[in-house]
């Protein structure tokens, strides 16, 4: 069986046990020697193939040539400001790098086989393709989703598996061996397997059952977490989040739903942990007892200290992560009257723990990595502060194609023109007022005499942003204008208002800036849209972010800029001097080494 297995590897400085990059180099050579590759080709992957090395900063020969642990190295998100001039420029090196790759272990010729076998895929298709090409009168099914069903064909082949062999626990084999597009490709069509068991002549090539791949099944499966753990777990986490009901609103006054979210991660992270040492079992009727054992505590903290050096594949926790998760497990038990001093003890004296604190006070590496590149890069800092401009134009060249051909808008064009305003919208906000967190930013209002956001209909005055105190994370109220200026953050936002917002379904009847789209009278999710938002800004903006660098991005640029601001700094972000001098004191560091270095070469010139 061909093997297509495609997971993250570890990476570490040792040579490598098998076949290595340096073998697919002298492999590409032969082939522009044997005439199989132009010279031109064989050039761009063998340079794709060094710069790859250089991006890791190790020698071909310690690099693995497998196509797990290329994908690990090279995911599709992979764009990296410190290696790549934009997002095309990685994604031509990868493939390049890939194309070498599948080369060099057959597994192109391996498909070409298994696309010319004749089996009951293809009595599956032969099924199809009269109702995909209207043989049979209108389509009864579309020609695209039978093109994609080919293509997955080609993945249950390499396992071995005929359409009706198929079930949910070898469609999670399928679908742990791929990750990105092409994992979502595969869940569709196992999606669309289910789907033609509505047409009669299929049924006999299909399992007897439906596959039922969906999502909350996926989950579980997945994750080896019984769905029945977390209903014991969340009237907890409630108690703990929740309070104030107010009986006129039939809700809780105050709902901390950021600290409710950690809480369930490190519930969820601590069980699983539990669940893999065997100190719990998945049918277990209550959980308490085993997650106040004391010595199932020290083997689960020791465990979760232990990831720091494991890969994200393998389970990797930062070691500020692990020291959150163990204080909020601690939190729930201290509410439920359990003995919690073995983990306050772990906490206060465990070194890696100590470390969690330390690390709690600085800045990412990854943050300040993307900082860095703002404040060195003016061609980054222009992408940075103009990304709206950016956004709203891609936006604008969507609509203004569908006005000159003279047709509405087809589906994909309307919800990717949506997107690209809600994100201009978003970062005109943060930009031209003041970066706010994502869960803010969806839960503004702007109908009715609270909104939180006002735009004026006409003219010029400032589009002004209250938001309550019992809303932020600091209780305290944050409180901005975003004034007219010609760089456009006021026109953007008013043009999303006019132009883009209407365009959402349910908009009649939302009181959001940005209404959800499927769910009415709801604001869109702030887990949907901080996704969408960094696909974007990688794809259209070619800037690599999250939407809260926004806030790390505008900060480390100021006080680049400006040192002595530091308190006007630290109001515009809602947040303590202290704080910034803290989480940014690296500036100041490094322009004292290069002060230092510059002192340094004077008395060398002397």
């Amino acid at each position: 069986m061909l093997q297509m297995t495609i997971q993250p590897a570890a990476t570490c400085m040792t040579l490598a046990t098998g076949p290595t990059l340096a073998d697919v180099v002298l492999r590409v050579r032969d082939r522009i020697l044997a005439g199989e590759l132009t010279q031109s080709t064989g050039d761009s992957y063998i340079g794709a193939i060094r710069s790859l090395g250089e991006r890791l900063n190790k020698p071909l020969h310690m690099i693995e040539a497998t196509l797990e642990n290329l994908t690990g190295l090279l995911p599709e998100n992979g764009f990296d400001l410190l290696h790549d001039s934009s997002n095309i420029a990685y994604d031509l090196k990868r493939r390049r790098v890939m194309a070498a790759v599948k080369d060099f272990v057959g597994l192109h010729a391996a498909q070409k086989k298994l696309r010319d076998l004749r089996d009951d895929w293809n009595e599956l298709f032969d099924v199809l393709v009269p109702l995909a090409e209207g043989k049979s009168g209108a389509w009864a099914w579309h020609p695209l989703k039978l093109a994609a069903l080919r293509a997955f064909a080609l993945v249950a082949r390499a396992h071995g598996w005929q359409p009706r062999d198929l079930n949910a626990a070898r469609a999670q084999v399928i679908d742990d061996s791929y990750g990105g597009n092409k994992r979502a490709a595969n869940r569709t069509c196992l999606k669309r397997l289910d789907e033609i068991r509505r047409f009669p002549e299929a049924l006999g090539l299909l399992p007897n059952e439906p596959i039922g791949f969906d999502a909350s099944h996926r989950r579980e499966i997945k994750s080896g977490f019984p769905v029945a753990f977390e209903t014991m777990f969340m009237p907890w986490i409630d108690a703990i989040t929740k309070s104030g009901w107010d009986p006129v609103s039939q809700s809780f006054s105050d709902d901390h739903v950021g600290h409710a979210h950690v809480l369930r991660a490190a519930l969820r992270c601590y069980i699983r942990i539990a669940l893999d040492l065997g100190r719990i079992a998945p049918d277990v009727g209550d959980i308490l007892p085993t997650l106040a054992c004391r010595e199932t505590q020290r083997l689960v903290a020791g465990e979760m200290f232990a990831r720091h050096s494991r890969t994200k594949s393998d389970g990797h926790l930062e070691k500020r992560t692990s020291r959150k998760y163990l204080k909020g497990v601690r939190q729930v038990l201290s509410h439920l009257g359990c003995d919690v001093s073995l983990l306050d003890q772990i906490l206060a004296n465990n070194k890696d723990a100590r470390a969690g604190v330390t690390a709690e006070k600085r800045m990412t590496l990854k943050n300040r990595r993307f900082c860095e590149a703002l404040v060195n890069r003016p061609d980054l800092r222009r992408r940075f502060l103009f990304s709206y401009q950016t956004l709203r134009r891609a936006a604008e060249s969507i609509l203004s194609r569908a006005r000159g051909a003279g047709h509405d808008l087809t589906k994909h064009e309307m919800a990717r023109v949506r997107m690209l305003g809600a994100c201009a919208c978003f970062a005109a906000i943060e930009i031209g007022g003041a970066p706010i967190r994502v869960r803010n930013a969806m839960g503004l209002t702007c109908i009715g005499d609270d909104a939180q956001i006002r735009i004026p209909g006409k003219g010029n005055k400032p589009i002004t942003v209250h938001i309550p105190a019992e809303l932020t994370k600091n209780d305290v109220a944050i409180e901005f204008p975003i004034r007219w200026n010609r760089h456009g953050c006021h026109d953007t936002i008013r043009w999303y208002l006019t132009e883009i917002r209407p365009l959402f379904p349910h908009t009649d009847g939302s009181i959001y800036l940005f209404p959800a789209v499927r769910a009415p009278g709801r604001p869109m999710a702030p887990g949907d849209f901080a996704d969408t938002f960094c696909d974007l800004m990688r794809t259209v903006v070619d800037l690599p972010m999250t939407p809260h660098q926004m806030r790390h991005g505008q900060t480390s640029l100021l006080l680049n800029a400006h040192p002595e601001e530091i308190e006007v700094i630290a109001k515009r972000i809602d947040d303590k001097a202290e704080t910034l001098r803290a989480f940014y004191g690296w500036l100041d560091a490094m322009r004292l080494v290069e002060r230092g270095q510059d002192l340094l070469v004077g008395l060398m010139d002397d």
